[in-house]
């Protein structure tokens, strides 16, 4: 066995011994003595029936109960009434309700009457213990018993593995054989579970081994562990070569190697086997379909899949919870989303939380944000209850419009359902404030996170490193290394991004040196083209070029694109052209390319290059995308082009944008006449200008203007927007496709570098 420290450094998770079998079963699977397997089978009193099916156990229900079953206060069983079996069945409902109170109640009644004596029961009551999470109370029971068989053993170890106690679960199976004892059937079907969830590959083969030589391989319970087990080790190999070796093969046996095969991509592999299991006589249940219909998804094909939704409909599970998801999940993979409705309203009432998650994610990766969005508030009509799969995907596509009026909607749903401190939710709120221009939004939303992880870091130093506060940004970076949180290479892409936007030279080489030396995270083309854009944006032209033919990857188009734009705006054109060769060669019918070049021709007097450019563009059909503008107002969305004059406002629009140059140009404008008045005419009705006009005469007045652009700022609408912005006396924000630019009495956030 290798060392247990090294075992147990892994997180805790759940692992179900008994299940929901019936009481003899329990017996058998634990071992007990034949004496106490034959005992006749007493059923369960009404009373416990009726208080099983309760709904909702209070206070009152469990007194009723002791009192109507004689065991409360007022009563008592004498030692001959109260049946073993009886106990059985209450302790087994306890340890499955995880009502650890009642529980304790029977315990005191069995050392009352002095049954806590007997084998049976004291093995009962660890099982009972172990299921409630009272994991000290069940080894009390397990150390206080005269004699330890097999049986206690195995809850015992059960008990340790759901409370992620797995150092103790080893260390009392290698105790067995000191106890007089010989692990049983059971007991490696538990090891090996927790072998798999641990990846503890060494001592999952030593067990294999004892399997073998002990011949319980036949067993099918322990082979299936066996195969669940390789499979989560990513041993496929060895899970395909030991499930063809397998004496019977069950239902659980084809499931777990078709999932195996599923989640490690064999997806052509997973169906194979599921049609072998068909024509073998084993027929698919909810959780073979669920898979299967995950794999075909994957595959792309559409005729397999509805193939494969005709038997499903066939063998009447179509409607059901986990298939009926599963199918809205494979329409989604297939972007068919007209068909994952369709599958959603089938369902009708038997629809739940997991369904509407699976529809809503589906619409949000398919990029149907306002439909996921209609059908979250349909969720929140019907008073559905949400949680963070409800929530994560929803901000997702609040973020991708952006939304900001959603957002806040969305949260104020979030701290209803008391999801504001969850970590998850927490981070998709951040990214979506951040990318809504909020900064200040999402930092509060990051102070209230109970427990932030790596994620919930790298979203708020993304905040500032976007929105034009590199220095809060790397800040945050260096306070959470202090805090013991290892960085990522999202870390360091967001404060690399920080130390581009600001100039920050010295720091940004620093920073990028740790992250090789200090942290080992290897770069990836975001991180290099990253620190491109560094030295490019600061003038250092050449040595942003010999730090592309020193990378230690072939250079792609986004680590020379940087270049290309550092070279546009400090006028290098022998370097564009050079960068531009290579962008082309990778990707040819980049139009940025050919426009930023016929710019640079135009302004060099290289008037007929730039003519050539314009004609290639032409002859390979190359089109520049326009440029485009929006503005949320009133939960509404509108769209701007430039010269636009299609929204039912442009008369008022255009007039407000005429009155804000006037009082433009007769106050700063003026120092920069001679160079707009050559550009006013192309400039002045750029689709950002029309948006923010469009927002000044239709927000409430005090309130931000918010701009998105799909493109990046022209210099003559960066000084608009600073100017606008002192004499309307609006803070207005606008995002290009690059970073955020916060405009407030005259100035902006990028200092005028960007």
């Amino acid at each position: 066995m290798a060392s247990i420290s090294k075992i147990c450094l892994y997180k805790p998770f759940s692992l179900s011994f008994a299940g929901s079998v019936k009481d003899q079963t329990l017996l058998q699977r634990c071992n007990f003595p034949a004496t106490c397997i034959l005992r006749e089978q007493v059923p369960l009193k009404n009373e416990c029936r009726v208080f099983a099916r309760m709904p909702e156990r209070t206070g009152t229900g469990v007194s009723t109960y002791l009192r109507e079953t004689g065991t409360g206060e007022n009563g008592d069983y004498a030692r001959n009434d109260l049946d073993i079996s009886h106990l059985i069945s209450v302790l087994k409902f306890c340890g499955g309700e995880g009502c650890l109170e009642f529980g304790r109640t029977y315990h005191g009644l069995i050392a009352k009457t002095g049954l806590d004596g007997d084998e049976f029961v004291n093995t009962c009551l660890i099982d009972m213990y172990a299921k409630c999470g009272d994991i000290d109370s069940a080894v009390t029971v397990f150390n206080q018993m005269p004699r330890l068989d097999v049986a206690s053993c195995n809850c015992l170890i059960s008990g340790y593995a759901n409370c992620g106690l797995f150092e103790e679960a080893f260390r009392l199976f290698m105790n067995y054989e000191s106890w007089g004892n010989k692990p049983n059937s059971y007991t490696y079907s538990s090891m090996l579970a927790i072998c798999g969830t641990l990846s503890a590959i060494e001592e999952g083969k030593q067990l294999h081994a004892q399997v073998v030589k002990m011949q319980y391989l036949s067993e099918t319970a322990v082979s299936n562990a066996l195969l669940t087990m390789y499979c989560k080790f990513e041993a496929m190999a060895d899970a395909e070569s030991l499930f063809e070796r397998l004496p019977q093969r069950n239902i659980v046996s084809w499931t777990a190697i078709i999932h195996g095969l599923y989640q490690h991509e064999g997806f052509e592999k997973a169906m194979r086997l599921f049609c072998l299991m068909r024509e073998s006589g084993i027929e698919p249940n909810d959780y073979t379909f669920t898979i299967a219909l995950a794999s075909c998804g994957n595959m792309k094909n559409i005729d397999n899949c509805r193939l494969l939704h005709g038997l499903v409909i066939k063998k009447g599970m179509a409607l059901g919870e986990f298939v009926g998801t599963a199918l809205i999940d494979m329409y989604s993979e297939l972007r068919e989303t007209d068909d994952a409705e369709k599958q959603f309203k089938e369902m009708g009432n038997l629809t739940s939380k997991v369904s509407r998650n699976a529809l809503i994610k589906g619409l949000v990766q398919n990029e149907k944000a306002y439909e996921a969005l209609d059908a979250f508030s349909e969720m929140v009509r019907k008073d559905a209850a949400c949680d963070e799969f409800s929530f994560s995907p929803i901000l997702k596509a609040c973020a991708s419009l952006p939304s900001f009026m959603s957002c806040q909607q969305i949260h104020a749903q979030v701290v209803k359902a008391n999801f504001d401190k969850n970590t998850h939710v927490g981070s998709s709120l951040i990214e979506a404030y951040t990318r809504c221009g909020s900064v200040e939004d999402a930092e509060k939303v990051f102070s209230h996170i109970s427990a932030p992880d790596v994620v919930s870091w790298n979203s708020v130093i993304k905040a500032y490193s976007q929105n034009g506060n590199p220095r809060r940004a790397i800040s945050l970076f260096r306070t959470m290394i202090i805090k013991g949180f290892r960085p990522t290479g999202s870390t360091f892409l967001a404060v690399l991004s920080a130390c581009s936007h600001s100039g920050k030279i010295q720091d940004g080489q620093e920073i990028f040196q740790s992250m090789i030396n200090e942290f080992g995270v290897s770069p990836e083309e975001a991180h290099y083209s990253c620190m491109v854009d560094l030295l490019g944006r600061s003038g250092q032209i050449e040595k942003a070029l010999d730090f592309i033919n020193n990378t230690p990857i072939k250079p792609t188009a986004s680590i020379w694109r940087p270049l290309l734009a550092a070279c546009r705006c400090h006028n290098n054109l022998r370097i564009a052209e050079f960068a531009a060769k290579h962008i082309l060669a990778m990707d040819p019918n980049d139009a940025t390319v050919y426009v930023t070049l016929s710019n640079m021709y135009i302004e060099a007097g290289l008037l007929e290059n730039a003519e050539n450019q314009r004609k290639l563009m032409k002859l390979k059909e190359i089109t520049k995308e326009p440029g485009c503008s929006w503005i949320e107002v009133n939960n509404k969305i509108h769209k701007f082009f430039s010269r636009d004059r299609r929204h039912p406002e442009s008369e008022k629009i255009y007039n407000k944008l005429k009155q804000i140059m006037m009082l433009i140009k007769g106050t700063a404008y003026s120092t920069n006449a001679d160079s707009l008045q050559v550009k006013e005419d192309f400039c002045l009705y750029h689709s950002e200008k029309l948006a923010v006009c469009f927002g000044l005469i239709s927000l409430a007045a005090g309130k931000p203007v918010r701009i998105f652009k799909n493109l990046r700022v022209c210099t003559d609408c960066h000084m608009f927007m600073k100017f606008a912005s002192m004499i309307t006396d609006r803070v207005i924000i606008l995002s290009d496709n690059y970073r955020f630019h916060h405009f407030n009495k005259g100035g902006c956030s990028c200092g005028d570098y960007w």
